[in-house]
C-alpha cells in the first residue's frame, strides 16, 4: 500500500459520499466524523506499511556485517604480494549468499604474493562458534582460490535452513599478525527445487569458473561471469584469470582442525 496525495483525495472523496446520504437513523456530523476517523486511520496503516518496507529495504541494502574486501589498512605489501590488489570474498554486496549444497566451494581472489603463503580458513555457525578450521597455501600464480569443503577433511555439512559465517586470512608475516590481509562472507544453506535457481550464488559462481576453465575464450560464458561480478560491484576488483592454472578449486591443505 502506497500513503500518496491521490490515496488521501480517494479518502475525503469517499467522506463527500457518506455525507450526502440520506440516513435517518444517522446524523450527517456523525457519519463525517466516523469516515474522517477512517481516513485516518487508513492513512496510519498506509504510512506504517511504507515504513516497515522501507526498514526491510534498508537492511537488505545493508547487508550483514563484515569485510568482503580486505580495507586500505590491510593493502599487501611489498614483502606480502607483488602488486596492491587486496583479498576478496567473492560474495553478494550484502555479504550473504545462497547454496543448495552441503560442501560447497566458497571462492576468495587473492593478490599475487610474492612467496607461498598460508591462508588460514574458519567456518563458524549462526551462535558464532568455531566449527571448523583449516589452513592452506597459497601460491604466487593463484589469481582465484576455491576453498572446497567437500575436499577438506572433516569438515562439516552444511546444514538446510542453517546461516554460517566464513573467514579468510593470508598470513604476510608470521610474527606480526596485524599485518594479516582478512575477509568474511556469509552463506545460506537452503533447499532448492531447481539447481539453476538464480538465488543459489555459490552454486552459479561455481559453474561458470568451471566453464571458465573449459571454455576460456567463450563469449558467452564471459559475458556471465561479468554480469555476476557486476551485480556484486565487483567488476573491478576480481578480474578474469589469465589463464586456467591461476583458478585453485582444491588447494593444497596445510593443516585442519574442527
Amino acid at each position: 500500500m502506497n500513503c500518496e496525495i491521490p490515496d488521501l483525495l480517494s479518502h475525503m472523496k469517499f467522506i463527500d459520499t457518506l455525507t450526502e446520504l440520506n440516513l435517518s437513523w444517522f446524523s450527517k456530523r456523525f457519519v463525517r466524523f466516523t469516515a474522517l476517523g477512517l481516513s485516518v486511520f487508513l492513512g496510519v496503516l498506509c504510512c506504517s506499511s511504507v515504513e516497515v518496507a522501507a526498514a526491510e529495504e534498508d537492511q537488505v541494502r545493508q547487508g550483514l556485517p563484515g569485510r568482503r574486501i580486505s580495507g586500505a589498512s590491510r593493502l599487501p605489501t611489498s614483502t606480502c604480494a607483488q602488486n596492491a590488489s587486496p583479498l576478496v570474498a567473492i560474495v553478494p554486496e550484502t555479504n550473504l549468499g545462497e547454496t543448495a549444497v552441503a560442501e560447497p566451494i566458497l571462492w576468495v581472489s587473492v593478490p599475487k604474493v610474492v612467496s607461498a603463503k598460508q591462508l588460514e580458513f574458519y567456518l563458524f555457525n549462526n551462535q558464532d562458534e568455531i566449527i571448523y578450521q583449516t589452513n592452506l597455501t597459497v601460491e604466487p600464480t593463484a589469481n582465484l582460490v576455491g576453498i572446497d569443503l567437500g575436499a577438506m577433511a572433516d569438515a562439516p555439512k552444511l546444514e538446510i535452513n542453517q546461516r554460517y559465517r566464513w573467514a579468510a586470512s593470508i598470513v604476510c608475516n608470521p610474527d606480526n599478525r596485524s599485518e594479516n590481509i582478512s575477509v568474511e562472507g556469509w552463506v545460506d544453506r537452503v533447499e532448492a527445487s531447481s539447481s539453476e535457481d538464480s538465488r543459489l550464488w555459490y552454486d552459479h559462481l561455481g559453474v561458470l569458473l568451471e566453464q571458465l576453465q573449459r571454455y576460456p575464450h567463450s563469449q558467452d560464458v564471459l559475458s556471465q561471469w561479468q554480469t555476476l561480478m557486476a551485480s556484486a560491484r565487483l567488476e573491478r576488483l576480481v578480474p578474469l584469470p589469465e589463464d586456467v592454472s591461476s583458478v585453485e578449486s582444491t588447494p593444497t591443505t596445510v593443516g585442519a582442525t574442527n
